[in-house]
């Protein structure tokens, strides 16, 4: 009989021989873990759902799960670093067109690179219909303005998915998604947050002043950016609950 070495048997391994030895360490300090991170990335761990013709894996659904778990039952905050990368790409793998997919996924496949998920804010979390954000077309630009809180990842990122109203009187249908590099004009990156759990994940607040992007940086038609992000959130909600697996076990 023979056996099948898995995504799942690859990551238990690395949580035993990696994560676990340091997680007291990094969960102590609240030290980001980039080197694990680094080393995740090169054993394939990372970016796994980015499609096969864009330099990636193209794994399911439950490869994220089989992941999520067997590293979080090692350390969920060192998971949470870990799987940021995910959340920010689903909106772009699920709605980008292939030129965008081969300007921002790709290289996430050829070089080590972080990026996040930009959506919550102080007064908008769960009920995403209350951001504030704004952003506001000049021609062959958007002008972007607003804060965002909670942002897993922020301090390392490379670029944001943002999601910020174009049209904030048609609510859920005058919202649009759209990657920003983090290190433009205007993009500002608050203190590391000092979490409850989870401390070796990187959570700040950033902000955007006037922050100037071409319209070549939205992610699918202008007003589609509710849609856009719930069918991330279709996509890395299930892994969240495979990590409290992880813990609980």
């Amino acid at each position: 009989m023979t056996t099948t070495y898995s995504i799942g048997d690859l990551a238990r391994e690395f949580a035993r021989d990696v994560v676990a030895p340091q997680a007291r360490t990094h969960d102590q300090s609240g030290e980001f873990p980039i080197e694990i991170c680094r080393q995740a990335w090169e054993l394939g761990l990372m970016n796994i759902h980015i499609p096969e013709a864009f330099g990636g894996l193209d794994l399911t659904s439950l490869d994220g799960c089989l992941i999520a778990e067997e590293l979080s039952a090692a350390c969920s905050g060192i998971y949470t670093a870990i799987e940021a990368n995910v959340l920010a790409e689903a909106p772009l793998i699920h709605a980008a067109s292939d030129e965008q997919k081969k300007q921002w996924l790709t290289p996430m496949t050829t070089e080590f690179r972080l990026a996040s998920y930009a959506v919550t804010e102080p007064d908008a979390g769960s009920d995403v219909s209350g951001i504030k954000t704004r952003a506001v077309r000049h021609g062959d630009e958007y002008v972007i303005t607003g804060n965002k809180m909670w942002i897993t990842g922020a301090g390392r990122a490379s670029w944001f998915f943002v999601l910020a109203y174009t049209d904030p009187a048609a609510r859920y249908q005058g919202m649009s998604g759209f990657v920003v590099p983090a290190d433009l004009e205007g993009v500002g990156i608050g203190k590391k947050e000092d979490n409850m759990g989870q401390r070796a994940s990187d959570t700040r607040g950033v902000t955007f002043q006037e922050v100037r992007i071409p319209v070549a940086n939205r992610i699918g038609p202008e007003g589609a950016g509710w849609p856009i992000a719930m069918s991330a959130f279709d996509h890395t909600r299930p892994p969240v609950a495979a990590g409290a697996v992880g813990v609980a076990r």
